[in-house]
């Protein structure tokens, strides 16, 4: 593999990550084929270990009301919950992801 396209691919994958957004927006904002991305995802994490868990990103909630939060994976779909959903349900959901 040509070390410098697989750094340039690094480089992608860690801003897509750190962007928040699904895979596919993200290809779609910056010009890359859908499939392309998700190949370069698979390829530069096959050999990696996947950690227990990920990382998250926690902001501040805008209201008092229950906001919704949203659960994102690597593989670009999001899941969207109800801000006042029971912890042990959803820790019941993150064993079962």
């Amino acid at each position: 593999m040509n070390k410098e396209r697989e750094q340039v691919w690094q480089e992608r994958i860690a801003l897509w990550q750190a962007s928040g957004t699904s895979m596919r927006a993200y290809a779609m904002e910056n010009g890359f084929p859908v499939r392309q991305v998700g190949y370069w995802v698979r390829r530069l994490t096959k050999s990696q270990t996947v950690p227990a868990l990920l990382p998250v990103r926690v902001l501040p909630a805008v209201s008092s009301a229950a906001t919704a939060m949203s659960l994102r994976s690597e593989r670009g779909w999001t899941l969207t919950l109800p801000g006042d959903v029971a912890a042990a349900w959803l820790a019941e959901l993150m064993r079962e992801l």
